[in-house]
């Protein structure tokens, strides 16, 4: 006990030292201010104005507020004044008749009466004790906050907060209430007629115009920007338990659409686009974390202090070449100036579940029924015969439900803590976080991420600022489904809808796995098909793989400032990424029910080891001056960055492992190995600049320019990108500055261009292949070949991007912002088809041109009614792309039109990557109809086939009469939001959603009978003889079996609008006097709890179709072998609880 007393000793001296440490700093730097303040100089040159009107004019033309109670003094006393260079000071003694007080804190002037001193009485009756109340003001984090003003209400009487944010008050009433206010923050008044000592939080108002903005290279207040940014705070992001920091845009932000392309752990697969597509090339936006290039999925959720977006030319010209699809710019957490060390910790406990599942009829017999109706209808003859059918009938043992064996609830916990803190140069911040989610496939599929970020800032002296971020993160993943890439993934609901699941039992009687032949089956089955005895994924029995992905981000800087507003700053960071991944493929026998068996997966055991890396170095040095000009501030900046890149990979595998408890490369047998390694990179040389002018605080003009140099191109290394904006804030002005109205009416304008350079490396140059055969002699020889066309002509892409926004604030708190926009991209790097005869198949060119418009509309609204505060937001956009031109310049091509995959086009006039294919007309449902309808001869239609529309009316339907039947990206999407509080009790929700969006199935659910697939209720009511007033056409087997499927049309064509709930979370967070530390807050979280929609495939939110491709194959053309996996893992909902608290 002595010891734990003397540890408790010196940690309290240690307190109470910094605590004298801190009350001296806030002493000097007092005086410091106090001094300032006696010296600073101002010109006034006002006649017959008010006093409010003078000190008006003195914080317009100095960093100075006031506060004051309006009844310390007759504010609307008429006075002239004529001073030139005096200190503020004597300024207003001289406005006041050396009536009032001042005193000075952090550039706020409090302005209090004078103590009257009474004339001495030689006989003093009876001595009068007042009554004193003390108490502190801190904020709702517990941060003190000095210099808050204090003010007995009805009366003159009046104090403030001191460093601490403690108060004393000498009170004129008993039953006093008193008045707490802070700039920037909501006022309360509080009775003190039963109490002698207060604890009061403030609560932040709401001014969003003063906020402080990240931008390109800096900050700006959002009342000064001129550009299309939008932004949100740590505060929306925690009230979300995220497991992905890219998804915590979706829903909160006008023309930012996030969609979760997937549920597997680990493998969200999040898709962000800004105002649409611009580009035919991957239309990712850049992603800049801490002024580094990053990807955003491998942060921390918790890590995040704010996002912003910047949309269009002017916000993102700075980053030149890399912006022309926006700029996402996030700001990770960091701690304050001297500031005690604050922990917090943060839990979450959840459950996740499929959102949705196949809409499947499981039975048994209807599926025999069906599969013979498929084939019977086109001539051919039944696969199942009656006593087959009755068997299936009557049977006991079978695999009753493949769903809930291979598919499961699964656990996803996270777990976050960090410590904040500073002293008078130093503050710092160090995290850690964990996320442990299991997948919902089961047989031992995991992933586990852990993150470590270390941001730390000081100042050694005046003129000198460092600091250095330091950011770790490992996520391993292991299973034993197929692949990790789940967009290609024959995910879990897939594998419970193979029909031969349902056609035996599961196991043999002798525990064996159990597999139909394929004669039962009536489809091919077992060895190389892909299709086996599945209750091996179930127990893990297949496969065995992992994936490690490490990413180490370091970054230090350096900021000198030699003279008064100017500020240099030289900035490196490192950054790598290395994705280890390994599969080793078991051997496991299936009995077929004559006792013969073969293996599964595949005939022999192999293993794959395949290693990635990425390095990045970068380096920019920045000058930052600002000045001001008459009645104007000018903000310049120039700077210089560089960035290396280097990829390299390898990769390796053998087979013939004598057993599965040895998986390693080097058991295997040499025979069939196999090694294969690369290495490329690419790098980026920058110039740039900007110049923002702010005149009279109301007239903004900006200007940037960037010159980027890039190894991609052979001819044409740089390309320059201006931008320039301006903005009017016409609530400054005279005739609008007294309306009760408008609080604040902003109208800006933009121009700018902007670049892009997303092909592969080296895409100029003849590349050459190393392993090619030829044959002399009939001898096989290994050598060299050209492998591509090259083109030493490639240049930048360029987008040309408009835009006119107004920002409107009423006096009721509803906020407007609005924006219209155009972007014109021309010489689009496109991988184009060449003529067969040059032997290559296609060449990176600048083959096309399109245009994007659109607009969007957020709307924000807060308003307290009492305890109950409202914060409401709603955000709708809509862009439109067309591509406007294709092969321009390019000799000898004059076609307007190609046809990409699964049956796109991409064309002039057309929507980029539109589904190609036919305007359908119900079906054929009897014989008159057929005869009465254009000539469908040409495309083999029957009875019961899907009837197409003639668009060309020549009376014949053939292939001239396609058209564009629909796109894969949405045009419009929309949000809102609603976040309440009620004394202890929150409550945050978010929604998504999206207007018309085309969903073009290929495989699974819209073919009535293709890949031995249990058959979906969406054809419950097909076409038959019997049947003619059907929903769908009549039922065929396999694949192009039928008209209706052999040609694409709009009866295949879904539409996939929603609206989601994406997030719920409610929370309560308990009074500082039940709790032993500084505050706790328990809360609920749900996502995906609700959608409503009527597409009847699995998940409305994952992009499939034409142009999805993008997904699986990151960086490539984003139309180029377009389509989609015949399977995707479904969307989870989860239910979490967690809790969060700082100590």
């Amino acid at each position: 006990m002595k010891n734990n007393a003397n540890k408790l000793y010196h940690y309290g001296s240690l307190i109470k030292t910094v605590r004298l440490t801190f009350i001296l700093f806030f002493a000097f730097n007092l005086t410091i201010m106090a001094n300032s303040f006696g010296q600073d100089k101002v010109s006034i040159d006002m006649k017959n104005a008010n006093v409010s009107q003078i000190l008006d004019e003195i914080e317009a033309n100095t960093d100075y507020k006031f506060i004051y109670n309006v009844n310390v003094y007759d504010f609307e006393t008429i006075t002239s004044i004529s001073v030139d260079n005096q200190s503020i000071k004597l300024v207003l003694d001289m406005i006041f008749n050396n009536q009032l007080d001042y005193e000075v804190i952090e550039k706020k002037i409090i302005l209090k009466k004078k103590p009257i001193i009474p004339v001495s009485e030689e006989i003093v009756e009876e001595e009068i004790i007042q009554r004193v109340v003390t108490g502190s003001v801190v904020d709702s984090d517990g941060t003190a906050l000095p210099g808050a003003t204090i003010l007995e209400v009805g009366t003159n009487n009046g104090t403030s907060t001191d460093f601490d944010g403690n108060f004393s008050i000498e009170l004129e009433n008993d039953d006093a209430s008193l008045q707490i206010s802070f700039i920037g923050f909501e006022s309360q008044t509080v009775s003190v007629a039963n109490t002698d000592n207060i604890s009061v939080q403030l609560i932040a108002a709401d001014s969003s115009l003063d906020e402080v903005v990240v931008t390109g290279y800096g900050t700006q207040l959002r009342r000064n920007i001129t550009g299309s940014v939008a932004t949100i705070d740590a505060e929306v992001i925690e009230n979300r338990a995220l497991t992905s920091a890219g998804a915590a845009l979706s829903g909160t932000t006008a023309g930012v659409f996030v969609s979760q392309n997937s549920g597997e752990a680990g493998q969200d697969e999040i898709s962000i686009r800004v105002r649409g597509q611009s580009t035919l090339n991957n239309s990712a936006p850049l992603i800049i974390i801490d002024g580094i290039e990053g990807d955003i999925n491998l942060l921390n959720p918790n890590d995040i202090e704010s996002i912003s977006v910047l949309k269009d030319a002017a916000s993102g010209a700075i980053y030149g070449s890399r912006a022309a699809n926006g700029v996402v710019v996030v700001k990770t957490k960091r701690g304050g100036r001297n500031q005690d060390a604050v922990f917090a910790y943060e839990a979450t406990f959840g459950t996740s579940e499929a959102v949705k599942l196949p809409d499947l009829n499981s039975d048994v017999v209807y599926n025999m029924n069906f599969k013979n109706l498929a084939r019977t209808n086109f001539g051919g003859e039944p696969i199942y015969t009656a006593a087959q059918i009755a068997q299936a009938g009557s049977q006991t043992t079978w695999w009753k439900d493949p769903y809930a064996d291979l598919i499961q609830k699964a656990p996803v916990n996270v777990h976050n803590l960090s410590v904040t803190g500073g002293s008078e140069n130093v503050n710092y911040r160090v995290a850690i976080g964990a996320l442990d989610q299991e997948s919902i496939a089961t047989g031992g599929n995991y992933f586990d991420r852990h993150n470590l970020r270390f941001n730390l800032d000081a100042s050694p002296t005046d003129k000198i600022e460092i600091g250095t971020t330091l950011s770790l993160s490992r996520s391993v993943q292991e299973g034993t489904q197929q692949t990790f890439n789940s967009s290609t993934l024959q995910g879990p609901q897939a594998l419970a809808a193979q029909f031969q699941n349902y056609l035996g039992p599961a196991y043999n009687a002798d525990g064996n796995y159990a597999m139909v032949s394929t004669a039962e089956a009536g489809f091919n089955v077992g060895p190389g098909t892909g299709r086996n005895n599945n209750m091996g994924y179930a127990d893990g029995a297949y496969y065995n793989i992992k994936q490690t992905v490490n990413n180490i981000l370091l970054n230090a800087y350096v900021a000198y400032s030699p003279i008064e507003n100017l500020t240099i700053k030289a900035t490196g960071a490192i950054r790598s990424r290395s994705t280890g991944s390994s599969i080793f493929n078991k051997k496991v026998k299936n009995f077929f029910p004559d006792g013969s068996s073969y293996f599964a997966p595949d005939s022999d055991r192999n293993r794959s080891d395949e290693n990635e890396e990425f390095f990045t170095e970068t380096y920019f040095l920045t000058a930052d001056y600002n000045i001001e000009l008459g009645d104007g501030s000018l903000t310049a900046l120039v700077g210089y960055s560089q960035e290396e890149n280097t990829i390299t990979d390898f990769r390796a595998s053998r087979d013939g492992h004598l057993t599965d408890g040895v998986q390693v490369i080097n058991a295997g047998l040499t025979l069939n190995q196999q090694a294969f390694g690369g290495e490329t990179g690419f790098s980026v040389q920058s110039y740039f600049a900007r110049v923002d002018y702010n005149y009279m605080g109301k007239y903004l003009v900006e200007a940037n320019i960037r010159r980027d140099g890039s190894s991609r191109f052979k001819n044409d290394k740089w390309g320059v990108f201006p931008s320039f904006s301006a903005g009017w804030i016409m609530s400054e002005e005279d005739f609008l500055s007294s309306n009760d109205l408008i609080d604040f009416l902003k109208i800006r304008a933009s121009w700018g261009e902007l670049g892009n350079s997303n092909i592969p490396n080296f895409a100029f140059a003849k590349s050459l292949s190393l392993d090619e055969a030829y044959s002399f002699g009939g001898v096989i020889a290994p050598g060299v070949g050209q492998s591509s066309l090259g083109n030493e002509n490639l240049s930048w892409e360029k987008t040309t991007s408009t835009n006119f926004g107004v920002n409107l604030v009423l006096n009721n708190g509803l906020g407007v912002d609005f924006d219209l926009f155009k972007k014109e991209t021309t010489d689009i790097l496109y991988n184009l088809p060449v003529n067969v005869l040059t032997g290559f198949t296609s060449q990176f060119s600048n083959a096309a041109s399109m245009e994007t418009k659109g607009w969007e509309l957020a709307l924000n609204y807060s308003k307290s009614f009492g305890d109950l505060k409202v914060q409401l937001g709603a955000n709708i956009s809509n862009a439109e792309n067309i591509v406007t031109d294709l092969n321009p310049g390019i000799d000898g091509s004059d076609t307007d039109r190609i046809f990409i995959g699964n049956g796109g086009i991409l064309g002039e006039g057309y929507r980029p990557g539109a589904f190609w294919g036919f305007i359908s007309d119900g079906i054929f449902n009897d014989a008159a109809e057929l005869a009465a309808a254009a000539d469908h001869s040409l495309m083999g239609s029957q009875l019961g086939d899907v009837k197409f529309l003639d668009q060309n009316g020549d009376g014949v339907i053939n292939l001239d009469d396609r058209t564009d039947i629909g796109v894969d990206v949405p045009e419009m999407t929309y949000g809102f939001n609603v976040f309440a509080s009620y004394k202890n009790w929150d409550l945050g929700a978010i929604f998504q959603g999206i207007g018309k969006a085309s969903f073009q199935g290929t495989f699974e659910l819209f073919k009535p009978d293709a890949g031995g697939m249990t058959t979906a209720n969406l054809w419950a009511d097909n076409w038959t003889t019997t049947n003619t007033d059907a929903t769908m056409p009549r039922v065929w087997a396999g694949q192009a079996a039928s008209p209706s499927d052999l040609y694409p049309s709009d009866f295949f064509t879904w539409d996939r609008a929603y609206l989601r709930l994406k997030n719920l979370q409610i929370g309560y967070t308990f009074d500082n006097d039940l709790i032993p530390f500084d505050s706790l807050r328990l809360f609920f979280n749900g996502t995906n709890l609700w959608t409503s929609t009527d597409f009847p495939m699995i998940d409305p939110e994952m992009r499939t179709g034409v142009g999805a491709s993008e997904l699986y194959n990151p960086g490539g053309d984003a139309t180029a072998a377009a389509g989609r996996a015949p399977y995707m893992f479904p969307q989870l909902k989860t239910l979490s609880f967690g809790v969060q608290a700082k100590f």
